[in-house]
């Protein structure tokens, strides 16, 4: 087995074993001429052994198989001489308490959490997962292809291996999260993402009730849950065991033999995007005892990375948008939750309704709307549509069209029940029209505030709260929790879902004329240092509830009074657009937020000088591709770039956005996995007469001979196409030699094909028997070399700094890189300005961190 797959098979071992020799394996590795003094400088700057050898191995995959023989050998070398004591398998003794205690634990699981928590449950209503879970596809991989972080663009290395790279998609049950799937070591550390509301706590309540029921999980003695809405109450120093005993006071004799038996322990942190903390885990102390007292912070870094319990398993879940705070160098598998399928959404239908034909019936309904459908593939929406459904008794002429519609109707659903107001007039008591209005600005400035200080639990003494708690319309959006504190009892309170919470934080926007701390002004932002993407559904739910639409309907049922709001917006969001669709810069969200308006001669205002489009590092799901296509279908001429890059873009998606394609100069689809049929609906493009492809990107597609054949099968009458990159792939001689035939054809053709499949003499052979510069498969001092990066600095002049540290993780690795050259001298100068210009004036800490460490790794 080649050296790299066996490092990298191992690495969960490895840093187990290497952790308290990774300082000399270094010194090693200099001496040797494997590793540069900058790749030692770069490793020590890393917190912690454990992070120490991950950066290592991570900068060993980069340099190749010559590299990772030296490293596997001074490995071996070093655990001869200097055995570890604590690596043979532990067997402590346990107590009688001990094992009644395994029972008695999963005993409170299960009756904690045998019952789904749905939203709006009427008061002594179980339902239990039994009757009412559905399966959600999860699906094994990760965002933006972080794993080859150290390779993607590093110049001058030798020939990667693909097939030991591909992210791989494979299709899991929530059974084997932890199970060996293909041979190599179980995973100890797992992180599972998902948007809002696709069912992460839901299939963390099913693991806990699956693990209290004995239904799976046998490899763990004990499960310790916590929630990131629960960890931000903690304001001061804490340890491990007063976290778990608060609410787990039954293991307090058997705690030392639990964490004595680490690897028999599961520790689930559930919502990650929650956590107010969020942004400060990048910690430069770590803790390594359960006694030892710190921040809550640094306590669950800790057991992330293995410095506390080393040998416990983690489960941690979070949404994409602070993915980029999470030191992923320690998760050993992904998983993404992808909703539901269609089969999933009819199942959850018939269970919901309880009815076979009632519930066929209304699923049937759905399914011809479009939209509707699209969104029911998220389990909350999907939830909410049933309860619509089931009010309403089927699709009205006013059916929701967006993600607000659904949360709009489902609120005004609820005041109809609960008001004596009149859906068809605003001819109500005025008197209970302005108390409800008044309840739903209390709710919703204490859903904004808490928003910006990144709190999702309250305690009942707020001001806000107590105005509104009695409220019978309220208490259908809040869950009420009484936690026992040392001298008392507290009530502390939470929406029902964390989106429900943004909702009414975008409602507080609408209703109140000049809100508290207004998010819109700069200096607020830069006050509350939100991180990019976290206010990403406040701005949908706020676009959404200021369409016409939702205005009429909201203003039958309370008043509506925040005009200047209404008036601001618009011009607003569609001079953001123009001016991202101008640069370059990511716009996906702002095009949901003009989809929330649906309002087509919007888009007549969005006039650019060249269409760039943007929604590039984030895996699409079916409401990004339904938002895309809306805006494609609303602009009209020529799409100058369209960057489809690490969305995770299935065929079937590409064949949804092939009619847009042919209007793309430039288009970009690297790091997605491609297969044939893929190459199929990319040939019909380029061989179409109204084609406009001049630029195609496929680099890092795991594509081999196969797929380039049926690829160039199209390309014989193509005469557009002047650049393809097919770089990082898996394509031979075989493949690249049939690009020769299209010579004749297309003279201005080139072919970049660096880092594939092609050694040394055959490289020459293409070369010879091609025009000048047809191929390019290596780097020098070409022009095409140059714009390429001329256009990745602009990339990141118009990212935002959290985006741009995502991007220069991959460019940052100059010990490779043949300086020489002269444009890659000058490119990393004035990349290292750019570094040093945004740092000066980054004021998020977390983010400033990283990019001083980056511009370390630029002294060269």
């Amino acid at each position: 087995m080649a050296s790299i797959k066996l490092l990298k098979k191992n690495r969960v071992m490895l840093v187990d074993e290497l952790e308290d020799h990774i300082e000399l394996i270094l010194e090693e590795m200099l001496q040797r001429k494997e590793f540069t003094r900058d790749d030692c400088e770069v490793v020590k700057c890393e917190s912690g052994p454990r992070m120490r050898v991950r950066k290592a191995l991570d900068i060993v995959y980069c340099k190749g198989e010559d590299a990772a023989n030296m490293f596997m050998f001074l490995c071996s070398q070093f655990k001869q001489n200097n055995p570890k004591p604590m690596s043979e398998k532990r067997e402590p003794k346990h107590t009688g308490d001990y094992h009644k205690s395994i029972q008695k634990h999963k005993q409170a699981l299960k009756r904690r959490n045998e019952c789904m928590m749905y939203y709006n449950t009427r008061h002594g209503e179980k339902v239990y997962f039994s009757e009412h879970f559905v399966n959600l596809l999860l699906v094994k991989g990760h965002y933006n292809m972080e794993i080859k972080k150290h390779e993607l663009l590093a110049f001058g290395q030798h020939r990667i291996q693909l097939q030991d790279k591909v992210v791989d998609r494979t299709q899991i049950k929530p059974g084997q999260l932890f199970m060996d799937l293909k041979h190599q070591p179980p995973p100890k550390k797992i992180l599972v993402t998902g948007v809002a509301g696709i069912g992460k706590t839901a299939l963390v309540q099913k693991i806990l009730c699956d693990f209290g029921s004995n239904s799976g999980y046998s490899t763990f003695d004990f499960v310790i849950h916590f929630t990131f809405k629960d960890l931000n109450l903690v304001n001061k120093p804490t340890n491990l065991r007063n976290l778990i005993l608060c609410k787990n006071g039954h293991l307090s004799k058997v705690l030392d033999e639990i964490f004595e038996k680490d690897d028999k322990l599961l520790i689930i942190l559930d919502g990650f995007d929650e956590f107010k903390f969020c942004t400060g885990c990048d910690v430069e102390q770590f803790v390594s005892d359960p006694d030892q007292e710190a921040d809550v912070v640094q306590i669950c870094s800790s057991l992330l990375q293995g410095e506390l319990l080393s040998e416990a398993s983690v489960l941690l879940t979070s949404r994409p948008t602070v993915i980029s705070q999470i030191p992923v160098e320690c998760i050993d598998r992904f998983v993404i939750v992808t909703g539901f399928s269609a089969e999933e959404i009819r199942d959850f239908f018939l269970k919901y309704f309880q009815d076979k034909d009632l519930g066929g019936k209304m699923f049937d309904l759905v399914k011809i709307n479009h939209l509707l459908f699209t969104l029911c593939y998220i389990p909350v929406f999907c939830y909410i549509v049933c309860n619509m459904l089931k009010e309403s008794e089927g699709v009205s002429a006013g059916q929701p069209k967006t993600m607000t519609d659904i949360y709009t109707q489902y609120l005004t659903a609820l005041l109809k029940s609960h008001t004596r107001s009149r859906s068809d007039s605003a001819t109500g008591d005025s008197g209970s029209i302005h108390e409800l209005t008044q309840s739903m600005v209390s709710l919703g400035r204490l859903a904004y505030t808490k928003l910006l200080q990144h709190e999702t639990l309250f305690y009942g003494d707020n001001v806000d709260l107590d105005k509104v708690v009695t409220s019978n319309v309220v208490s259908a959006f809040l869950d009420k929790t009484t936690i026992q504190e040392p001298c008392s009892t507290v009530d502390v309170y939470s929406f029902t879902h964390f989106t429900v919470q943004e909702f009414f934080a975008a409602l507080y926007y609408v209703l109140e004329e000049s809100p508290s701390h207004d998010i819109m002004d700069s200096e607020v932002h830069l006050k509350h240092r939100t991180s990019v993407g976290y206010l990403d559904l406040f701005h949908r739910f706020l676009s959404g509830l200021l369409s016409e639409r939702n205005q009429k309907l909201l203003s039958r049922h309370i008043l509506l009074s925040g005009t200047n709001t209404l008036e601001s917006y618009i011009p607003r969001l569609l001079g953001e657009i123009r001016k991202n669709c101008d640069s370059g810069a990511y716009v996906l969200n702002h095009l949901h937020c003009l989809f929330e308006q649906q309002n087509n001669l919007l888009a007549a205002n969005v006039q650019p000088k060249k269409l760039y489009v943007n929604i590039s590092d984030n895996p699409l799901s079916p409401m990004d591709l339904t938002v895309v296509k809306y805006f494609l279908n609303l602009v009209s001429g020529t799409i100058h770039e369209l960057d489809l890059t690490a969305t995770n873009i299935s065929t079937e998606a590409l064949r949804d956005l092939q009619p847009h394609l042919h209007r793309c100069e430039k288009l970009w689809l690297g790091e997605n996995d491609l297969d044939v049929e893929a190459m199929q609906v990319l040939g019909e493009v380029l061989q179409s007469t109204d084609s406009k492809m001049q630029y195609l990107g496929l680099g890092w597609t795991n594509i081999g001979d196969e797929e380039l054949t049926k690829l160039l099968e199209h390309l014989r009458t193509n005469r557009t196409l002047k650049q393809i990159w097919i770089e990082g792939n898996s394509v031979g001689y075989k493949g690249l030699s049939k690009f020769i035939e299209l010579c004749s054809n297309n003279t201005s053709l080139k072919v970049v094909a660096i880092w594939n499949n092609v050694n040394e003499e055959e490289a020459e052979k293409l070369k010879r028997d091609s025009p000048v510069d047809f191929f390019i498969i290596s780097f020098n001092d070409d022009s095409l070399w140059q714009g390429w990066g001329k256009w990745i600095l602009q990339r990141c002049e118009v990212s935002n700094d959290e985006k741009l540290v995502s991007v220069l993780v991959k460019l940052c690795n100059p010990s490779g890189y043949n300086l020489s050259i002269a444009w890659v001298q000058q490119w990393y100068t004035t990349l290292g300005q750019l570094i040093r210009t945004r740092r000066e004036h980054c004021h998020a800490e977390d983010i400033k961190k990283k990019l001083e460490k980056l511009e370390k790794t630029l002294h060269f």
